[in-house]
């Protein structure tokens, strides 16, 4: 069933239009286009910008899309040269991507410029914000998007307005379905991309709330190899885990680093945080750690010590186990330090709790 779902979305995403900048590689509609022409389809796609700058980053991602689904609907408009219009949709901040329904409901999309994932919210979009689910096609279901929920709750229970209010808050991110009650109401989640499952109990579900699903929700959509930043790093110092910083110059790296230690990152997520930094955001984190762009360094925010990778191995999955292997048994010296101490973990504990 979902499979022909799925196939009914992509002769959707067609129906496209979008409104950028500059016409490198986009044509654009001209002036004489109104807003009644968003609702002439079934649902047209959104993207406004005013300068080149603005949609230069959607641009190359946009053309991949372009290729695959190309259509008469597949359009661009300059906000500089048809203003009009862009007034009539309200768009006050560029670049901005909006859903538009034939019907008059809006989707608002806040994820990444990347194909992948503005084609993931189409789909999501398409479907109900809770869909319903049965023993025949709750499989399919788990693997449909990249984070998927599924609340094992019967209909009569006031939970189910409890997850129905978190999932059209988030249903643009992830995918939620409601699943017959089976021996106690739970939810389950499915972090597909990170091979990850977690389950929330009827024990916290009886006195749930929708902050605690949202926590649940956080948890389980969390990557396994997150992206560090200024907004987010104080949540993994504060677990006073070691943390395993890798530094990125662009986005192909990143997934080519996340690909190589996934399996490594989930083997010791219960003691380590697996990161990324982009250095073109950070531009001093790297030496700061005694390390560079395409450089390892390992963290442990308990003592201060670091510990940057500097074999001339390059790096992987194996060698950097072995890395690590090699701290905790105080082979390797933090940075700074040439004497015998590496060995030494917090209040002068022995090295196999360096990490």
């Amino acid at each position: 069933m979902f499979a022909a779902i799925e196939m009914k979305i992509t002769v959707f995403f067609l129906d496209i239009i979008v409104l950028a900048s500059q016409a490198f590689a986009w044509s654009h509609v001209d002036s004489e286009f109104t807003q009644e022409g968003l609702i002439a389809k079934d649902f047209t796609l959104v993207a406004s910008s005013l300068q080149r700058e603005h949609s230069q980053a959607l641009e190359s991602e946009w053309l991949s899309i372009q290729q695959k689904d190309q259509n008469d609907n597949l359009i661009s408009v300059d906000c500089s040269t048809t203003p009009k219009l862009c007034k009539e949709l309200n768009v006050r901040s560029f670049p901005t991507i909006r859903l538009y329904h034939q019907d008059g409901r809006v989707n608002r999309y806040r994820g990444p410029r990347k194909a992948a994932s503005i084609k993931g919210f189409m789909r999501r979009s398409l479907r109900p914000a809770v869909s319903q689910v049965d023993d025949k096609n709750i499989t399919s279901f788990t693997s449909i998007d990249d984070v998927v929920f599924i609340g094992h709750i019967p209909a009569s229970d006031q939970l189910v307005e409890r997850f129905r209010t978190v999932a059209e808050k988030y249903r643009d991110r992830y995918s939620f379905a409601i699943a017959g009650k089976r021996s106690a109401a739970s939810v389950e989640c499915h972090n597909n991309l990170d091979g990850l499952q977690h389950h929330l109990t009827a024990d916290h579900l009886s006195t749930s709330s929708p902050s605690e699903l949202e926590a649940f929700i956080k948890t389980c959509s969390t990557p396994l190899i997150p992206e560090l930043t200024r907004r987010n790093e104080m949540s993994f110092y504060t677990t006073r885990k070691s943390l395993v910083h890798f530094f990125v110059g662009n986005d192909k790296e990143r997934d080519t680093y996340v690909a190589e230690m996934r399996p490594l990152a989930k083997k010791y997520q219960e003691y380590l945080h697996f990161t990324t930094t982009d250095v073109n955001e950070y531009p001093n984190a790297a030496e700061m750690l005694g390390t560079r762009k395409g450089g390892l360094a390992v963290q442990n925010p308990n003592d201060g010590h670091t510990f940057p990778y500097t074999w001339d191995k390059p790096i992987s999955a194996g060698t950097v186990e072995r890395f690590l292997g090699d701290i905790v048994e105080g082979k390797v010296q933090p940075l700074g330090n040439k004497g015998g101490e590496g060995k030494l973990g917090p209040k002068g504990r022995s090295g196999h709790e360096e990490l």
